[in-house]
C-alpha cells in the first residue's frame, strides 16, 4: 500500500498541504493511481510523505473538494480515488442556483448552444466499441420499461458517456457539471411516459451515430434537449400554480 511515498521529492518551503495535494492529484491524473482504488490510511500516508497528520488532513480536504478523492466513514470507509473533476464547477453553480442566480432557462440556453457540438464530436470520434457501449446501456431497458427511476438513470448516463466519447476533457468536465446542476434542478421530476420517450430518442440517436449521419444526429439531439426543457418547464409551472392555489386557500 506504500504507493505514494516512493518517488516524492522533498517539499519546498510553501504550504505543505497544497504541495501534498498537488502531488497526489498529479498521480491520479497521470493514472499512476487508479480510479476507485483505496489509498493507505491517514497515518500511513503521513508517514510515507513525512508530514504531520494535520498537514495530510488539509491536503485530503483540498483533494476531496476538487473531486479527486472521496473520504468515507465507517467500517467499510477509507480514502478512495475519485474522478469527479467537475465537482468545483457544479458546486459553484449549485450555490448560484440556490440563491436564484441560475434558472432552468439559463441551463437550457447553455445546453442548446453547447451540447450539440459535444454530440457532433462524439459522433465523429465514436469507435465501434463506443457505439456498442451506448447500445449496451439500453440493452435491458425493455425489461425495466415501467420503472421511471431506472430509465432516468440510463438517460442521464447516456449524456455522460457521450461527453467522454467527444475526446475533449474540457467538454467532458463541463458537460458533467452542467448535467449535475440540471439533475439537481429536476430531482423531483419523475414521469414514466417522458422517460420512455427519451429512451426511444436516445436509442435512435445511437443508431444515427453508428451511420455517421451528422445532420440527422444534430437535429434529433436538439429535439431531445427541447423535449426535456418543455416538459420540465410545464411541470415546474404546474407545481408553482398548485402551490399558489394552496396558499390562497389558507
Amino acid at each position: 500500500m506504500h504507493m505514494l511515498g516512493q518517488s516524492f521529492n522533498r517539499f519546498e518551503a510553501k504550504r505543505y498541504s497544497e504541495q501534498v495535494a498537488q502531488m497526489i492529484q498529479s498521480k491520479i491524473i497521470k493514472d499512476e493511481i487508479k480510479i476507485g482504488s483505496r489509498l493507505p490510511t491517514e497515518r500511513q500516508l503521513a508517514d510515507d510523505l513525512k508530514v504531520s497528520r494535520s498537514v495530510l488532513r488539509e491536503a485530503l480536504r483540498l483533494l476531496e473538494a476538487s473531486g479527486y478523492i472521496d473520504v468515507k466513514k465507517g467500517p467499510k470507509g477509507g480514502i478512495f480515488v475519485n474522478n469527479v473533476f467537475h465537482k468545483p464547477i457544479s458546486v459553484l453553480w449549485k450555490n448560484l442556483a440556490d440563491n436564484g442566480h441560475i434558472t432552468i432557462d439559463h441551463i437550457f440556453d447553455v445546453r442548446m448552444q453547447f451540447e450539440p457540438y459535444v454530440m457532433m464530436e462524439a459522433t465523429k470520434n465514436a469507435t465501434e466499441k463506443d457505439i456498442q457501449r451506448l447500445r449496451d446501456l439500453y440493452v435491458d431497458v425493455d425489461a425495466h420499461f415501467d420503472d421511471p427511476v431506472y430509465l432516468k438513470n440510463r438517460n442521464f448516463e447516456f449524456h455522460v458517456i457521450l461527453a467522454g466519447i467527444s475526446g475533449n476533457p474540457i467538454l467532458s468536465t463541463f458537460t458533467k457539471a452542467l448535467l449535475e446542476i440540471l439533475a439537481e434542478a429536476a430531482h423531483n421530476f419523475l414521469d414514466l411516459p417522458f422517460e420512455q420517450e427519451l429512451s426511444r430518442i436516445h436509442r435512435e440517436i445511437i443508431e444515427l451515430m453508428a451511420q455517421r449521419k451528422l445532420t440527422a444526429v444534430k437535429k434529433m439531439f436538439k429535439h431531445d434537449i427541447l423535449f426535456l426543457k418543455n416538459t420540465l418547464k410545464k411541470t415546474v409551472e404546474r407545481d408553482e400554480t398548485h402551490k399558489q392555489s394552496k396558499g390562497g386557500e389558507r
